[in-house]
């Protein structure tokens, strides 16, 4: 039953939506997901690899890319594909590789790396694709990634060094943060379902290319990421590169841009979540026969 509990809580996302109520909870949710999984990790130089500095510019070159060339044809599309593709690795990437059994620590140096730059940079890279006069200032994005990574990781530190006895208990139980991880994508699907209810205006074309798009980006970003990683690095790169923080790009849509650009990282959340799901199915099938 575990398998299928992601596939549920999406399905119930969509058909009953009353979790976006709670959307406030999510970050909270996502900083007691990366307390379980930084409680064993170790860091080190030997943890950065040449890999993810290509993942990193991936995540910046692919959205300029595609940009200028559907601008040429569509801008409101245009937008939307750049704000969904430089969305940079999502705070709970480390939390699946923990619950596939791989490199956390990879993929902690792919979420650091990949938000602090890209959250640097989107103050410069917004005025060349959103028709808007608002500034972006870095401290709105940078500043709430810190600190949804930091407490979590210093409390797991102190609790490793400090309370080992407290620490070796919660090692133990650290499977069971994918609970928390269940309520966590029932609460997004709730939101993106409810945002796509609301929000939907009569031009169906455009939303079904923007759905259509986001689910290719999708495809393209785990699986270049499948490939960048390597012969040690497969299953960490691609969570690096197609698990995408799409909170903060949703927020900067509809901000900086328009309703229509959110909906990009609101189907992104979709179709991010239905892959993961089926992946942490095949693994712990695989894991269940043997």
């Amino acid at each position: 039953m575990k398998n299928f509990l992601l596939l549920i809580a999406i399905a119930l996302g969509v058909l009953l939506p009353y979790g976006h109520e709670y959307v406030f909870l999510i970050r909270y949710f996502l900083m007691v997901l990366l307390f379980f999984s930084f409680l064993d990790i170790s860091t080190n130089k030997e943890v950065i690899k040449q890999s993810h500095f290509v993942i990193l510019g991936t995540i910046i070159f692919t959205p300029l890319l595609l940009f200028y060339l559907i601008n040429q044809f569509n801008h409101t599309l245009a937008q939307t594909v750049f704000i969904t593709a430089i969305a940079p690795t999502a705070i709970a990437a480390p939390v699946i590789i923990s619950l596939k059994k791989g490199k956390v620590e990879y993929v902690m140096f792919s979420l650091l790396l990949n938000n602090i730059a890209v959250a640097l940079l989107i103050p410069f890279l917004l005025p060349l694709v959103a028709s808007s006069s608002k500034p972006v200032y870095v401290s709105d994005i940078l500043f709430p990634v810190l600190v949804t990574i930091s407490i979590p990781f210093i409390l797991a530190q102190l609790t490793r060094f400090v309370l080992p006895k407290i620490w070796k208990f919660l090692v133990e139980w650290k499977d069971s943060s994918f609970y928390i991880l269940v309520a966590n994508i029932y609460i997004a699907t709730s939101d993106a379902s409810t945002y796509i209810r609301e929000e939907l205006t009569s031009n169906l074309t455009i939303v079904f290319l923007i759905a259509a798009v986001s689910a290719l980006l999708c495809i393209f970003y785990f699986g270049l990421g499948w490939l960048i990683g390597g012969k040690n690095y497969r299953t960490e790169a691609s969570q690096s590169l197609g698990q995408k923080n799409n909170a903060f790009t949703i927020w900067i849509a509809l901000t900086f841009m328009s309703p229509l650009a959110a909906l990009g990282p609101v189907f992104y959340v979709l179709f991010q979540n239905t892959y993961i799901s089926y992946t942490l199915y095949r693994f712990n099938k695989k894991l269940n026969d043997e």
